[in-house]
C-alpha cells in the first residue's frame, strides 16, 4: 500500500526512544535496594502508634478559642516527610492544628522519637495546617515553613544538625493570613525556589452580624471595611443580591536573593479571595516552565495557570479543561496511562453510595442559576484530567476510570504502590462533622450572630473509609481499599508518601482527627528503582525536574514535586515501579536549569543518586521527528455562521426528563445541487431560524445562502435532511424532517417538507399532496430503492412525542411513485416498523447479502434493529442472542473486516457518565401515573448492590410529585428507600418500562452463514467510550484498503443534575482490516472538537483528491478538516458510479475490488447514515489496485465487472 498507518508506529517509536547524543552520564552513586520477601497478605500493613512512637493525636478541642474553624480545611493539620537531621533516614513532621507541632526522628524499623522541643519546632500557639519541608535557603539541609491561621506564618531554618531557628521575617515570609498550604518551585527559572501561598478563609467569631455589613456606594453594594475579610457581595445570585462568605487571597512570592516578595499581580495571578484547598505545581505542557493548578472550594472556580516563561502566568482553565470540580479538595499530577504526559486528579466530596449521594444533594433548585452560569462549568464530583498533549486539552475520564467519587476527600496520592509500572491512587477521607446533611440545612438566618461550628459541635463526627485504587491499565482503576489494607475508618486529612524503611517502595503517613497519625508500611515486591536528584544552585533538591524512564514495556515519567495532595509534603525521592522488568533501557532527566542527561542500561532494584550536570556534561536531544496529524483544520467553512439554538424549557413540560429533546441538531445533507461537479451542503436550522444552503465555489469554499423556500416553515426545527432524486428529472431534491418538542403534539410544525431542485441550486416547495400528512416529531431520513422499482423511497424515523417522552412515536416508510409523490406504506411493508421505538438514526444496507436493501435502525431505550428485506417486505430479525438495548445515537454500515459482507457501526452514550448499564443490571426508565393525578411521570432508575433505586434526588422527585415529600419527609428516608418502596410495585407494574443494558459505542461484526444472520457486538477502544458519540463517518482515511472510523462526540443538554457530558474531542480510529481499531490521540489525528458535535459529512470538497471532514455543532460552528497532504500519498483513484435516471447516484450499489493479498475491498453507496448526516458517494482507493477486478452490484441486483485501468485518477462507471 502507498500509505499505511505505520507512520504512527514510527513516530511512537521515536517518542519511546529519544534520539540523544551518544555521551552517557554515570550515576554519582548506586546502592542496591534490599531484597524483599513476597507476601500474600495485604499490600499495606498499619504500624500501630505504640510501635512507631508517633502518638500525637490531632484533637477536636471544644475549649479552643478558634474551635469555629473545625468546619474548615484547617480542622486537621498535614504531614510532611524528609531527612531533617541528615542521618539518611526519613523523619516526619506533623502540623498539629490547635496543638504544638511535632517532629519525629526516624530511628529505623518504623520507630520514631519525639524531638520537637529539642529542635525548637513547637510553633507556639499558632494553629498550623500545612507545613512544607523544603531547603529554602539552598544550604543542603531541609527547613520547615508552617502555614498558620490568622497569625504570621513561621519559617524554621535548619542549622544542619536538626535544630531550627524561626526566621520568617528575615525571608519575607511572615505572611499573616488564612494560609492553608505553601508549595515551592522555581517559576522564573532563576535557580532559586519561589513560593505559592494558598489562602483559604477567615471565620468570624460572632458569625454574621444582625444587620447586613454592607453599604450602597457608587451605585453598588459593598461590604464595610471591618467585615471585608469575612464577607463579600454576590450580585449574580437569583435574588439579585446575596451576602456570601469571603475566601482569603493567595500570594505568589518571588525569591529575590533570599527575600520573598509578593509578585501576584504582576505575574497575572487572580488575587480575589477564593477558598483554596490545594495548590499543585506541574509542567503540564512540557515546555520546561512550572505551571499551576489551584483547587478552590464552593463556587470559587479552579484555576489552571500556564507559565509563560517570562515571569507571568495566563489563566487557561477554560481553554484547556472541559470543567472543574465544584468543591475541589486535594490534587496530584502523574502519568496514569504511560503516554509521557502528566495527568491531573482532583478530588471533590461526592458520595460513593446511593445513600450518601442522595442525603448530600440538598435542594438542587437553589443551585440552578450557578450551575447554568458557572464559567468554567463546575461538577459535584472528582475529575481525572487526561492530558491530550499538543491538542492543549484535557479529557475527564473520572467515570470511566472508576474515580468519580471517593466520599468527603482531602488528600490524593498518585503513586505506583504495587510496583507494576502503573500509577495507582490513594484518597484520604472524613470530616469533623456531617456538614452536608440535607436534613440539617443551614440558612442565612440560622447563622445570624452564630458560627457554623456552634450548630454542629454536639453532633456526631463523620469518619469515612480511606480508599485506594489499583491502576488496571487502559484508564481503568479498581477499588482495592480493603485488599490493600488502606480502608481505615477515620477523619483523615493530610497524607505523605515516603520510603520510611529504605526498602525502595513508598509508605504512607496519614493525619487523622481525634486519633493517632496512621503509618502504613508498603510490602510490595515488584522490581523498582528510586532516585535522588541534587543540584548545585539554590534549588538543591532539583524541584521541578522531570524524569523519563524507558523499558521494554514502554515509557514512564515522574516529576519532582513533593508538595502534593492536601497540606502535606512527600519525601523528595523519585520512585518507579517496574513490574517484571529488570533492566532500564534509558533514563532521561530534564533538570530545572534546562539541561538534560541520559543514563542507559541501568539495573532494577537500586537506588541512584544523580547530580545536575555542569555545562560540559549536559547532552542535547537531536531533532526529533514531530508527529504530523492525519488531519489539518481548513477554512472551507470559515464564511458559515454558527448554528443557533433558541432555548426551550424542556424540563418545564416534563420535569424528570433525562435529557433535552430540543437540542439534537443540526443535521447536514450533501450533494451536487447546482450540477457543477462539486458537492454542496444543507445545514439544518432550529426553531425560529431557517436552514442554509452551503454552495461550493468550486475551490471547496462554502458560501452561505439562506434557504428562503423554508421561510414559511421557520417555526419547524430541522432534524435529518437529505439530497436525493425524488421526481426523476435528474436534479437533486431536498427532504427535511421536522423534529424537536417545541410545539404541542400533532402540530403543523412537525410536518416534514420536500423541496424540488432545478439543478441550479434553487428549490421550490413541493405540492402538499406530494407527502402524506404526518405531524410527528421526527429524527432521521434515509433513502434507497427498497422495492426495486427504480426510484428512491424514504424512511423517516420518529423521535419523540412532545410532553409524552418516552411514548413511542410514529416512524414512516414512504414509497415513491416515480414522480415525486410519496405514499405511507409502513404498515403494508412491515408490521412493527411504524412503532419501532424512539428512532435516532438509520441506514439502508444489504446486511444479509440477498441483493435487497435492509433497514438498520438505531433506537434510544432500544436495540439496533435490522429489518431484513425479502422482496420488498421488511421484517425485524433477531440477529444476536443478547438483545443489546442502549441509548444508540448513530448507525452506519460498511465492510470493516474485508470479508465481503457488511458490518455495522453504532454510537452510544459511552462508559464515562454517571449511568452504568449491564445485562444483569440495566438502566431503567418507567413512565406512568405514579402520583395518580392523571398525568404520567418519568422515573429513571439504576441498581446498587442488587437493589433498584431512583436516579433523581429527593428535591427534584418531590417537586415533580409532591406526594413523595409527605410520604418520605426526609432525605434520609428517601435515600434508604428502593424504587418499589417509594412508588409501590402496583404503580410500577402499571407503568411502561424501558431499559438500556449497554452504553458502549461499538461495532457489530457480520459473521452470518447461509440464512442465519449473526452480528457480534464488539465495543470500540476506550477513547471511544469517554463521551456520548453521535455522528459517524466511514472512510479509508489512509488508503490502506481498510475502513477507518470518525466519531463526533459530546452531549451538552442533559438535565441539570447530570451536567454536560463534555469529556472528549471527537475521535479517529484506524482499522486494521480485521475488525480491530486503534484510537488516535488528538495530537495524532489533528481533531480537537470540545463542543457539542453532532452530524458528520465526508467527501472531497475541492477536488484535490484529499478527503474533507465537516462536523456540525449544536449551538456552534461547522468545523472543517482535510486529510493532511504532507503525510498522505496523493496517488489515489476516485471512483464514481452513475446509475439510472431515477437513481442517478446508484444508491444501494455495492463496489467490490480484489486486492493483492486476495482479499476483497467492499464499499457501498448510501443516501443518509450516521447521525442526521449525509456524505459523498465517491469511493477513493489506492493506485496499487490498478489492474484489479472491480465488480458492481447495482441497486436492481444486476452485476457488472471491469478492471481498474492504468494511468487513471478518476474512474466513472455507468449503469
Amino acid at each position: 500500500m502507498l500509505y499505511i498507518i505505520q507512520i504512527f508506529i514510527f513516530f511512537a517509536a521515536v517518542l519511546l526512544s529519544p534520539s540523544l547524543s551518544s555521551e552517557q552520564i554515570k550515576a554519582d552513586s548506586v546502592k542496591p535496594l534490599p531484597i524483599r520477601k513476597p507476601t500474600v497478605e495485604n499490600l499495606f500493613k498499619k504500624v500501630e502508634s505504640s510501635k512507631s512512637g508517633i502518638e500525637v493525636i490531632l484533637p477536636i478541642d471544644k475549649s479552643h478559642p478558634l474551635k469555629r474553624i473545625y468546619v474548615s480545611a484547617f480542622a486537621c493539620g498535614g504531614s510532611s516527610a524528609g531527612d531533617l537531621n541528615n542521618d539518611g533516614l526519613v523523619d516526619v513532621f506533623i502540623a498539629n492544628g490547635p496543638g504544638h507541632n511535632k517532629l519525629y526522628l526516624n530511628k529505623g524499623n518504623f520507630t520514631f522519637s519525639d524531638y520537637t522541643v529539642e529542635a525548637n519546632l513547637t510553633g507556639g500557639d499558632s494553629w498550623t495546617a500545612g507545613a512544607p519541608i523544603v531547603d529554602i535557603d539552598g544550604d543542603g539541609d531541609l527547613d520547615i515553613y508552617t502555614c498558620n491561621y490568622d497569625s504570621p506564618n513561621q519559617l524554621f531554618i535548619n542549622d544542619g544538625t536538626g535544630k531550627f531557628k524561626e526566621s520568617s521575617k528575615e525571608f519575607g515570609l511572615d505572611i499573616n493570613g488564612a494560609i492553608l498550604m505553601a508549595a515551592f518551585a522555581d517559576y522564573d527559572n532563576d535557580g532559586d525556589l519561589d513560593a505559592y501561598l494558598l489562602g483559604h478563609r477567615y471565620y468570624r467569631k460572632g458569625g454574621k452580624p444582625k444587620n447586613p455589613p454592607t453599604v450602597l456606594k457608587d451605585g453598588t453594594y459593598q461590604v464595610l471595611p471591618n467585615y471585608s475579610k469575612y464577607f463579600q457581595v454576590n450580585l449574580n445570585s437569583t435574588q439579585g443580591f446575596k451576602l456570601d462568605t469571603a475566601g482569603a487571597r493567595d500570594f505568589l512570592m518571588i525569591n529575590e536573593n533570599g527575600k520573598f516578595k509578593d509578585a501576584s499581580i504582576e505575574a497575572g495571578i487572580n488575587i480575589k479571595p477564593w477558598q483554596g484547598n490545594s495548590v499543585t505545581w506541574w509542567d503540564f505542557n512540557n515546555d520546561g516552565n512550572q505551571d499551576l493548578y489551584i483547587a478552590n472550594d464552593f463556587e470559587g472556580p479552579d484555576f489552571l495557570y500556564r507559565n509563560n516563561g517570562n515571569g507571568t502566568f495566563t489563566d487557561v482553565t477554560k481553554m484547556h479543561l472541559p470543567h472543574v470540580p465544584w468543591f475541589s479538595m486535594g490534587a496530584d499530577a502523574a502519568d496514569i496511562n504511560n503516554d509521557g504526559l502528566l495527568d491531573l486528579f482532583v478530588v471533590d466530596m461526592a458520595g460513593t453510595t446511593h445513600y450518601k449521594s442522595k442525603t448530600s444533594m440538598g435542594a438542587m433548585g437553589a443551585n440552578n442559576q450557578f450551575m447554568l452560569t458557572a464559567d468554567p462549568r463546575q461538577y459535584m464530583r472528582n475529575c481525572m484530567f487526561l492530558n491530550a498533549g499538543k491538542a492543549n486539552r484535557f479529557l475527564d475520564t473520572a467515570y470511566f476510570s472508576n474515580l468519580y467519587s471517593s466520599d468527603w476527600s482531602w488528600s490524593v496520592k498518585l503513586t505506583d504502590f504495587d510496583e507494576d509500572g502503573l500509577v495507582d491512587a490513594f484518597v484520604s477521607n472524613g470530616i469533623s462533622r456531617n456538614f452536608n446533611n440535607s436534613d440539617n440545612p443551614i440558612s442565612k438566618e440560622t447563622l445570624i450572630e452564630k458560627n457554623e461550628w456552634s450548630l454542629y459541635e454536639d453532633l456526631p463526627s463523620r469518619p469515612e473509609r480511606n480508599l485506594s485504587f489499583k491502576n488496571m491499565g487502559d484508564l481503568k482503576f479498581k477499588d482495592t481499599s480493603e485488599n490493600w489494607g488502606l480502608n481505615e475508618l477515620s477523619m483523615a486529612y493530610g497524607a505523605s508518601r515516603a520510603d520510611l524503611d529504605g526498602d525502595g517502595d513508598l509508605d504512607l503517613i496519614v493525619t487523622n482527627l481525634n486519633k493517632p497519625v496512621s503509618v502504613y508500611e508498603n510490602r510490595a515486591n515488584g522490581n523498582r528503582i528510586t532516585l535522588k536528584l541534587s543540584s548545585t544552585g539554590l534549588n538543591k533538591d532539583s524541584i521541578g525536574a522531570q524524569i523519563k524512564l524507558i523499558t521494554e514495556s514502554g515509557i514512564q515519567i515522574r516529576d519532582n514535586h513533593p508538595f502534593r495532595g492536601f497540606s502535606s509534603t512527600d519525601q523528595n525521592i523519585i520512585h518507579f515501579g517496574l513490574g517484571d522488568e529488570k533492566k532500564i533501557k534509558s533514563l532521561i532527566i530534564d533538570w530545572p536549569n534546562g539541561k538534560k542527561t541520559k543514563h542507559s542500561n541501568l539495573n532494577a532494584n537500586c537506588h541512584y543518586h544523580f547530580n545536575e550536570p555542569t555545562s560540559n556534561k549536559s547532552i542535547t536531544e537531536k531533532e526529533i521527528a514531530q508527529i504530523r496529524p492525519i488531519f489539518i483544520q481548513t477554512e472551507h467553512t470559515r464564511d458559515i455562521s454558527p448554528h443557533w439554538e433558541q432555548p426551550f424549557p424542556d424540563f418545564k413540560h416534563q420535569p424528570l426528563l433525562p435529557n433535552k429533546l430540543s437540542q439534537l441538531g443540526p443535521g447536514l445533507a450533501r450533494g451536487d445541487i447546482d450540477n457543477d461537479g462539486d458537492d454542496d451542503l444543507f445545514l439544518g436550522g432550529s426553531t425560529g431560524s431557517i436552514g442554509r444552503l452551503l454552495i461550493n465555489d468550486g475551490n471547496g469554499r462554502l458560501l452561505e445562502t439562506p434557504f428562503t423556500p423554508a421561510i414559511p416553515d421557520a417555526g419547524s426545527e430541522d432534524m435529518g435532511a437529505l439530497f436525493f432524486e425524488a421526481n426523476g428529472d435528474g436534479n437533486l431534491d431536498l427532504y427535511i424532517v421536522s423534529g424537536s418538542v417545541e410545539a404541542p403534539p400533532n402540530h403543523q410544525r412537525f410536518q416534514d417538507r420536500l423541496y424540488l431542485g432545478n439543478g441550479k441550486g434553487q428549490f421550490t416547495k413541493a405540492q402538499t399532496e406530494s407527502l402524506p400528512k404526518n405531524l410527528h416529531s421526527g429524527s432521521c431520513v434515509t433513502s434507497c430503492d427498497f422495492d426495486r422499482d427504480g426510484d428512491l423511497d424514504l424512511f423517516i424515523g420518529g423521535r419523540a412525542i412532545p410532553g409524552k417522552y418516552p411514548v413511542t412515536p410514529k416512524s414512516t416508510l414512504l414509497q415513491n411513485d416515480g414522480s415525486g409523490k410519496f405514499d405511507d406504506v409502513t404498515l403494508k411493508v412491515s408490521k412493527e416498523l411504524q412503532r419501532t421505538g424512539l428512532v435516532t438514526s438509520s441506514v439502508w444496507a444489504d446486511i444479509d447479502g440477498n441483493g435487497w436493501q435492509d433497514l438498520v435502525v438505531a433506537h434510544e431505550w432500544g436495540p439496533i434493529k435490522v429489518y431484513l428485506n425479502k422482496n420488498g417486505k421488511l421484517s425485524n430479525s433477531k440477529f444476536n442472542k443478547l438483545d443489546l438495548t442502549g441509548w444508540w445515537n448513530g448507525v452506519d454500515a460498511c465492510d470493516l473486516d474485508n470479508d465481503g459482507d457488511l458490518d455495522i457501526v453504532a454510537t452510544n452514550f459511552g462508559l464515562n457518565t454517571k449511568y452504568k448499564a449491564t445485562i444483569k443490571e440495566p438502566e431503567l426508565l418507567f413512565y406512568g401515573d405514579f402520583d395518580k393525578d392523571g398525568d404520567p411521570e418519568l422515573l429513571e432508575a439504576g441498581f446498587e448492590s442488587g437493589k433498584c433505586y431512583p436516579h433523581r434526588g429527593f428535591s427534584c422527585s418531590s417537586g415533580a410529585m409532591p406526594f413523595l415529600k409527605e410520604k418520605m419527609k426526609t432525605f434520609h428516608n428517601f435515600a434508604t428507600a428502593s424504587l418499589s418502596e417509594l412508588y409501590t410495585n402496583t404503580t410500577i407494574g402499571k407503568s411502561e418500562k424501558f431499559e438500556a443494558n449497554t452504553l458502549s459505542t461499538g461495532i457489530f461484526i457480520n459473521s452470518s452463514e447461509n440464512d442465519n444472520l449473526k452480528l457480534d457486538f464488539k465495543p470500540l477502544p476506550s477513547m471511544a467510550q469517554l463521551s456520548p458519540a453521535f455522528g459517524i463517518a466511514l472512510a479509508d482515511i489512509n488508503t490502506d484498503g481498510n475502513m477507518d472510523i470518525f466519531l463526533a462526540q459530546n452531549f451538552y443538554s442533559p438535565q441539570i443534575e447530570t451536567r454536560p457530558m463534555d469529556n472528549a474531542l471527537s475521535l479517529v480510529l484506524i482499522g486494521d482490516g480485521n475488525g480491530d481499531f486503534t484510537a488516535l490521540t488528538a495530537e495524532e489525528s489533528g481533531i480537537v472538537l470540545p463542543g457539542d458535535s453532532k452530524a458528520v459529512s465526508w467527501g472531497d470538497l475541492d477536488g484535490d483528491g484529499y478527503l474533507e471532514l465537516l462536523v456540525t455543532t449544536n449551538d456552534g460552528p461547522v468545523h472543517s478538516f482535510s486529510v493532511n497532504p504532507k503525510i498522505e500519498d496523493s496517488s489515489k483513484i476516485k471512483i464514481d458510479l452513475i446509475g439510472s435516471k431515477k437513481n442517478p447516484n446508484a444508491i444501494g450499489a455495492k463496489v467490490s475490488i480484489e486486492t493483492n493479498d486476495n482479499k476483497r475491498i467492499s464499499r457501498i453507496i448510501k443516501s443518509g447514515s450516521g447521525y442526521l448526516s449525509q456524505s459523498s458517494n465517491q469511493i477513493i482507493v489506492s493506485r496499487e489496485l490498478v489492474g484489479k477486478k472491480i465488480t458492481i452490484d447495482w441497486p436492481d441486483s444486476k452485476k457488472s465487472t471491469s478492471y481498474i485501468p492504468d494511468k487513471t485518477k478518476n474512474l466513472t462507471i455507468s449503469y
